[in-house]
């Protein structure tokens, strides 16, 4: 998979190119139907299948106080999206001076000068400045700039839409398990393990503090996870939240912190991948350390019930 950060550097003369358009956050199910929809037009026609996407989302320099937390990183995205066989991203810088391009305008200089020739979008896509442009406005355009405009209906998933703002309101809530069918995988964060207070170690549950690069963490809970580590997955129980029981400071943003069932290495500055597989319980203040630690002993043991039950079910 061919990624371009500028349109300077968008290839001439691709063959056939068919294009779908969108920041596409979270890839999730909806999204997953447009791009196998992009791939297999552009396959028949042997052709190039192309995402024209943003960096960064439009509304951080559209509207920064009001801009969404991303569900993925960069990495992240992009990895899904080669495992959906996409020949190409074009990742436009989005600047205020894109903002303020009318439909037509972005039509003639991102698309026509670019030789798309097939259009597929969600029904609900929007363009051009202050989002003037929908589909219709796309579908008028065509005719004149030379391509076909095909529209995609909307995925549903038990009865509602799917949208990457329903997967933000539903990891909000810790709805983890919910979100895995929304995605059609967990939902997972990642970044590198740095040294935590030390507290885990001291109640016999040594723990990963994860300093996360991504912007969007569940709701505060206990969470049956899989954790990813130089290759190999382990079972895992994750704490995210203030640890309220052992009265520590109060903190601006949770910390998240996975313990590794019947692991013991030292991970301190290795890469972690982190899945969300079920969230367990609410986090609370317990009236001691001994009570807490007999609750994370049923956590844990919770998280190996689930589990093998998973695995029972493959």
């Amino acid at each position: 998979m061919r990624i371009v950060d500028d349109l300077a550097h968008f290839p001439q003369a691709l063959n056939y190119p068919v294009m779908t358009i969108g920041v596409f956050d979270g890839v999730h199910r909806g999204h997953q139907v447009i791009l196998r929809q992009v791939v297999k037009r552009a396959q028949e026609r042997e052709g190039t299948s192309i995402l024209l996407t943003f960096n960064p989302h439009p509304q951080k320099i559209i509207s920064p106080n009001n801009a969404p937390p991303l569900l993925q990183t960069e990495h992240q995205k992009n990895r899904i999206l080669e495992e959906l066989d996409l020949d190409m991203i074009v990742c436009l810088p989005f600047t205020r001076k894109l903002s303020l391009l009318t439909p037509a305008d972005f039509a003639h200089q991102i698309l026509h000068n670019h030789g798309i020739r097939e259009i597929h979008v969600g029904s609900n896509f929007r363009f051009g400045h202050r989002r003037s442009g929908d589909i219709e406005t796309l579908k008028s355009l065509g005719p004149e700039f030379r391509f076909g405009v095909y529209e995609i209906e909307p995925v549903y998933f038990r009865g509602t839409r799917i949208s990457s703002s329903y997967i933000r309101n539903s990891l909000r809530e810790g709805r983890v398990a919910l979100v895995r069918g929304l995605l059609e995988r967990p939902y997972q964060i990642q970044g590198t393990v740095v040294r935590g207070s030390g507290k885990g170690m001291e109640l016999g549950f040594p723990t990963a503090n994860l300093d996360s690069e991504n912007e969007l963490i569940p709701a505060n809970g206990v969470y049956v996870t899989l954790a990813h580590l130089s290759g190999k997955t382990y079972p895992s129980v994750t704490n995210v939240g203030v640890r309220p029981t052992l009265h520590e400071r109060a903190q601006d943003s949770p910390v998240v912190e996975p313990h590794l069932l019947d692991f013991k290495e030292n991970i301190y500055g290795k890469w972690m991948e982190l899945d969300f597989c079920f969230r367990l319980r609410a986090e609370k203040k317990f009236t001691g350390v001994n009570e807490l630690k007999k609750q994370i002993g049923r956590d844990v043991e919770a998280t190996r019930k689930y589990l093998r039950r998973i695995h029972e079910r493959v």
